[in-house]
């Protein structure tokens, strides 16, 4: 699990900025929403328009494109444009098996520049310019390095860490991971296989969907297939091309509504389901972005509340403009931070746990009273 990032000079993030994702003493949620070694299964980024919390989820991501991705990476748009520093870094602590694993990476606008790599607090891997070194079983040293590609990525494929059982489930960990945005409705999924609606439904039953809407009462179920009539046979619906489509019955009706004709927010929900019950079933990041597109504040709750619940160290990052979710009966202090932007300092983080709020005072209020930070004021009185 991720238990620390730090960012230094990278997009917004001018000053040295460290992000924890480790359980603090709130004893509320901690069976549900805290994983293994104490690691809490997921974190929440508010804050106004343009304030870095993308950027945040970004930098996840950056790391699981240089490791898995096959398209070239453009370094510069992750430097900062606010300082004249050439270079910007990114530290990841993970636990695996109890195990800690520091990887740490430093780039400029046009190549890497070095890396790091500690297993157990020693150094196994290290990176400076087109040279390495790399001790795991042996130490051996490299000087044909592309100022491209990542060094830890060619030392997984070409020795898979000698078998080292740990290092490989961390790998895995990040392997399985998966990236949405639902304003967008992109899905990578880092393990190669496709996680987009139609292309799951082309590989699996709708019966692993409709069993989850089953169990969250969403009064729909889906079908899937070239045509569809209804039970009394009096509808039917077919494409010219032949193609599979979702078609949508409302619980109580004999009809079934070809997606094409269902609401942005449905179709926004399908595309995110695939995804989200793969990170329940096995040990990744889910990584969000722009999660309240298209949602009602209901079923944000519901689907947030489900995640902590039924995965075991799988871990939910996202970002919402939605503050009902701000609720200390669906997610810690702990696990929000806010996020602002100062013109000097560039973004800032506030944990809301720094202001030790109790399980019984409104997060919500709190936040909209800007007790947290990184709540916007805007100027709604026009007199022109």
């Amino acid at each position: 699990m991720l238990k620390k990032i730090k960012l230094d000079n990278y997009t917004t993030f001018i000053k040295p900025t460290e992000i924890d994702f480790s359980a603090t003493n709130y004893k509320f949620l901690e069976n549900e929403n805290v994983g293994s070694n104490k690691i809490l299964k997921g974190c929440l980024f508010v804050g106004e328009n343009a304030s870095g919390k993308t950027k945040i989820l970004k930098s996840i991501t950056l790391l699981l494109d240089l490791l898995f991705g096959n398209n070239e990476m453009y370094f510069m748009s992750n430097k900062s444009f606010y300082t004249t520093k050439p270079t910007y870094k990114l530290e990841y602590t993970f636990i695996e098996d109890n195990k800690e694993i520091v990887y740490s990476i430093e780039l400029d606008n046009n190549k890497i520049i070095s890396e790091k790599l500690f297993f157990e607090h020693q150094m196994i891997l290290e990176r400076l310019g087109n040279t390495a070194k790399f001790n795991l079983n042996e130490e051996k040293t490299f000087s044909d390095i592309s100022d491209k590609l990542l060094f830890l990525r060619r030392i997984y494929f070409d020795t898979n860490f000698y078998d080292n059982k740990i290092l490989n489930k961390w790998f895995l960990y990040m392997k399985k991971s998966v990236y949405i945005n639902c304003y967008y409705r992109t899905v990578i999924n880092y393990l190669g296989s496709s996680l987009l609606v139609h292309e799951y439904l082309n590989n699996n039953t709708v019966d692993d969907i409709n069993k989850f809407l089953e169990k969250i009462d969403y009064k729909q179920k889906i079908e899937y297939g070239t045509e569809i009539i209804d039970s009394n046979k009096k509808n039917f619906v077919k494409l010219n091309d032949n193609k599979k489509f979702i078609s949508f019955n409302k619980k109580g009706t004999d009809i079934y509504i070809p997606e094409m004709f269902e609401s942005t927010g449905n179709i926004t929900f399908m595309e995110l389901l695939p995804s989200f019950l793969h990170a329940i079933n096995n040990e990744c990041m889910i990584i969000i972005d722009e999660f309240s597109s298209g949602f009602h504040n209901e079923l944000e709750e519901c689907i947030i509340k489900y995640f902590f619940h039924y995965s075991k160290n799988s871990q939910l990052f996202f970002t919402s403009h939605s503050t009902n979710i701000l609720n200390n009966t669906l997610i810690r202090p702990d696990q929000i931070y806010s996020v602002s932007f100062d013109s000097k300092k560039g973004s800032v983080l506030k944990r809301f746990s720094e202001e030790m709020p109790r399980e019984s005072q409104n997060t919500e209020k709190m936040y909209l009273n800007g007790v947290f930070n990184g709540m916007p004021r805007y100027n709604k009185i026009f007199k022109d």
